[in-house]
């Protein structure tokens, strides 16, 4: 779901982060949460979390092991990240890398965290031009969160 009005922190975060402008601007359905991406051919996802004031770059293979690519554990809050990035690839549609800013005013704690997850599944299946909802969403990170999440 495209939309035109994304937070200003939104952008301002991704171009601070990235130097550049994003090629993906989506909300979560139903949610606070938005996010900015741009798909890259790195092999590695880099999230930047400036409402955690945090940021996490993980590919398939650290993913797997709940590790960033520096071998450090994945924090908290990119762990549906990591786990929807594994179960959409099984699925045929993993992304070559991305660079990723997301910002919501979702309650802080597990609902925020449960968010980040639909918002980088939004971010896939968007990119892979497949239609989703709310509903759609919860259903990758709800299989995530029984599979991947210990």
């Amino acid at each position: 779901m495209q939309t035109i009005n994304p937070p200003l922190r939104l952008l301002a975060s991704f171009t601070d982060a990235y130097g550049t402008t994003p090629t993906q601007i989506l909300q979560v359905p139903g949610r606070d949460m938005w996010m900015a991406a741009t798909v890259v051919e790195t092999g590695k996802i880099c999230i930047v979390a400036p409402d955690l004031e945090a940021r996490t770059t993980f590919d398939r293979r650290s993913a797997r092991t709940q590790r960033s690519t520096t071998n450090r554990p994945l924090p908290r809050w990119a762990t549906y990240c990591a786990g929807a990035l594994l179960k959409l690839a099984y699925e045929q549609m993993e992304l070559p890398g991305a660079n990723i800013a997301i910002v919501g005013a979702e309650p802080s704690g597990p609902r925020y965290v449960y968010t980040l997850g639909m918002a980088f599944v939004a971010i896939v299946l968007n990119h892979f031009q497949q239609e989703y909802d709310s509903d759609r969403l919860i259903d990758v990170i709800e299989a995530v969160r029984r599979d991947y999440i210990s």
